[in-house]
């Protein structure tokens, strides 16, 4: 086979493994609310390596790609519970600054650690994440009434929540519903308000990370891999955002019908195959 055409089906496969990625990102996300940022990155670093891109740039490209993607799949929901009034603006108002910092911390460590160090440390991320997932499943939440107010939470906890939600992000490519949800519910948020503050925050941080990983944080490769810019594989957000926005509305649907500690289940031992995965 010519080398143009073992190129171009070379990229075919590219594009429909990552349409599938995508799309299991959108349905997970519609079906729980979480699990964007948690099934495109790992995916990613496993995809770009059995296609061969160099080693020790993945880690930067799954993130980059991961944070690129969340600007326009995050948008429609933070705008939506905006316009709805679901968005408790004083809790952003406190959090935010210490986020964006954080965040631009996180991928300038990101730039400086090594590639198998930060494999390591996500794979660590996403199994934790995993077994906390998997144990509020199946251990009954505790009907007490809130013990704060957003007003009442301390400028220390808020200062130390955002610089952590920040920093997972910067380093991973992570949204912020995997700490901001569980902060937000201690807060005694309705739940309607933590879904909507958490949309809302997740937009500003995805935007942050695509503009510094696309425009601050280049690979130290030769540019020759097709659509990269930057940290950010344009070819992949372009690929996965149509099929994560098409999934998201059944997910949605399916939400409705079958038990959500059955779904958290599932989605906790699927994140735990891949965090082994990745360590493995």
């Amino acid at each position: 086979m010519p080398a143009a055409l073992a190129a171009l089906h070379w990229h075919w496969q590219e594009l429909a493994a990552l349409m599938g990625i995508g799309g299991l990102a959108g349905f997970s996300a519609g079906l729980l609310g979480v699990g964007g940022g948690l099934v495109v990155v790992p995916g990613l670093l496993l995809l770009l390596k059995s296609h061969g891109y160099p080693a020790h740039v993945v880690p930067l490209l799954a993130a980059g790609t991961s944070l690129t993607l969340m600007v326009f799949t995050a948008a429609g929901s933070a705008l939506s519970h905006l316009r709805h009034g679901t968005v408790c603006l004083p809790v952003l108002r406190q959090l935010l600054p210490w986020v964006v910092v954080s965040e631009l911390v996180g991928i300038l460590l990101a730039t400086m650690t090594e590639a198998p160090i930060l494999e390591t440390l996500f794979g660590l991320v996403i199994v934790v994440l995993a077994l906390d997932l998997l144990r509020r499943s199946v251990q009954a939440a505790p009907v007490v009434p809130p013990t704060v107010t957003p007003s009442m939470a301390p400028m220390a906890l808020n200062i130390a929540v955002g610089s952590a939600l920040g920093l997972k992000s910067g380093l991973f490519g992570l949204g912020g519903g995997a700490l901001a949800i569980p902060y937000f519910d201690w807060l005694g948020l309705p739940p309607r308000h933590v879904v909507g503050t958490t949309a809302l925050l997740t937009w500003p941080v995805a935007l942050v990370g695509a503009l510094a990983y696309g425009l601050l944080s280049p690979l130290p490769v030769d540019q020759h891999m097709v659509g990269v810019v930057g940290s950010v594989q344009w070819l992949g957000v372009m690929a996965m955002a149509p099929t994560t926005l098409l999934m998201a509305p059944l997910g949605a649907r399916l939400c409705q019908a079958v038990s959500q500690d059955r779904l958290r289940q599932v989605f906790s031992l699927f994140l735990l195959v891949a965090g082994v995965r990745i360590l493995l």
